[in-house]
Parts: structure tokens; sequence; C-alpha cells
């Protein structure tokens, strides 16, 4: 099956290499997506992308944040008003639209993304695929033998109540996880994902902190004041179909799993494109 036939007319996301931070935040936001093509304002083609994750880069967790720290001296008021290439990633995988199914799920597993461009024969940005859009598309065709537990990442790396964002931000780089789980005594108490730092980033509360000059309050601010509380989860033995359907149905992109009252492990769309492929 062709890609293109997936995605079908899926609008896309794109801002251009001149667009500011600020704006293209408001656009993710507003827009609730992960990630925006960063596209020639002339030609259409794909020049970079600007993904959840550079944003927790750019607010403390690695080197983009150097822009704030160095050339606006800790004045991110000043900073978010650079444009979008000074912290996009440039080095994009891309896929064109004629290409299999199969080589985008492998191009997901091998090279660990969660999306990309579509482009045609002449490298003009079409839309995006990503791993939600697969699953969508696979939901009927998987086998109803697969439990949660089959497929589920353990070990699980997690964060907790009283850490600060930037010590998040920068776990979450050092693993490349979109999310954390929050726990406290061994017991789940929140998620904490990086699409909360882009609504935190846009929220009248942040901009009036960056008015003053205290980026460093937003920072420091506690993974427990910021963090999702209304966690949805799911046990080990129930059946991966199921959880696909409850993650389609709230649009989520992870599940919590817990036996009893403790976190043994997630089970996220990454899991479920690997597991689909492997089988």
């Amino acid at each position: 099956m062709k890609i293109k036939t997936i995605v079908g007319e899926k609008k896309v996301e794109k801002v251009y290499p001149t667009t500011k931070i600020i704006e293209a935040l408001t656009m993710m936001d507003k827009e609730n997506v992960r990630r925006i093509c960063v596209a020639d304002p002339g030609t259409g083609r794909v020049e970079g992308i600007l993904t959840n994750m550079d944003i927790v880069d750019f607010l403390g967790g690695g080197s983009k944040y150097n822009l704030v720290k160095f050339k606006h001296n800790h004045n991110m008021l000043s900073a978010i008003n650079e444009p979008v290439k000074e912290i996009m990633t440039d080095n994009v995988v891309l896929i064109k639209e004629n290409v299999e199914l199969d080589e985008v799920i492998d191009l997901f597993v091998k090279k660990k993304i969660g999306g990309m461009p579509v482009i045609d024969k002449s490298g003009v940005l079409i839309t995006t695929i990503n791993e939600r859009d697969v699953i969508k598309y696979l939901k009927d065709q998987v086998d109803e033998k697969l439990l949660v537990k089959d497929c589920m990442t353990e070990n699980v790396v997690f964060a907790t109540p009283g850490e600060r964002l930037k010590d998040v931000a920068r776990t979450m780089l050092r693993n490349g996880f979109r999310r954390l789980p929050v726990v406290s005594e061994e017991k789940l108490v929140g998620i904490i994902t990086s699409t909360d730092f882009v609504k935190l980033f846009g929220s009248d509360w942040a901009f009036n902190h960056m008015k003053t000059g205290n980026i460093r309050e937003i920072t420091n601010v506690r993974i427990q004041d910021i963090m999702k509380t209304n966690i949805v989860s799911v046990t080990s033995n129930i059946k991966l179909v199921d959880a696909i359907k409850k993650m389609n149905e709230l649009n989520i992109g992870v599940l919590p799993v817990v036996d009893g009252e403790k976190l043994i492990g997630l089970i996220t769309e990454k899991d479920i494109v690997k597991c689909i492929y492997k089988k």
C-alpha cells in the first residue's frame, strides 16, 4: 500500500525559516500538533522540521537553550522572536508519496522517529505521515492474541513530582522520550509530555514571566504544578487491540501500564508500530 493512499488529503502545517519561534509555537498549540514542517517559501521544499522536542531543548533541556542563555542573556522574550531556523531540526528524514507503507514503518523503527514529511518527485512538501496514521490504518490487522505486555516498554524512565522543568527536559532529551510518567512512592501520580512544554510556553503565566525577565522561574517550575493528573491507564493483560481503540478514542499517544497501583510499563505508538512491524 502506497502512503499517499493512507494520508489522503491530510492537512499539513508548515512555516518558513524566517517565521518567528513564537508564531510557530502558537500554531503548534492551536492545531495540537507535535511537529511542523519548515519549507522554503519559494520552492515549497522542506528545509527543516520543528518538533515538540526542539521546544523541550530550547526551554533548557539541551544545546538550543544556548540561544537564550548566551545570545539573549537569558531574555526569553527576545529569544522567541528569533526565526525558526535557529532551533529547527534541519537533518530531516523525507519520504516520497509513492513509497510503500513497509518502507515508512522501517524508517520509523530504524531511525527512531515518529513522523516525517511526505514530498513529491520534485521534493515539494505535500503532507506528513506519523505513527498514529499508520496505526489507524493497520488497527484492524493487529493480531487479536497480542496483549499489551507483549509490546509495552518495561524498565520505565520516570520523573518525580518535585523535579524541576529543566531537569525533566534534560531527561527527555537524553533518552529520546516525548513523555515521562510521574511516580511517587512507586505509585503513578501524573504524566508530563513534550506537548505540555509547548502549552506552558504559550501560557499567560509564562509570558508574564518572560516580560519581567524571570526565565529561571519558568525553567525551575516543579513538575507537580504542570503535570497531567487525570491519567488513563491500562493493565498488562488487556488485548493490544483494545489499548489501540482507547488511544484512538482519546487521541493520545501513550498509556501507562499499571498492575494494582504499580507502574510496570508504558505502551506508546512507537511500541505498537514496532510490534506490528515484527509480527
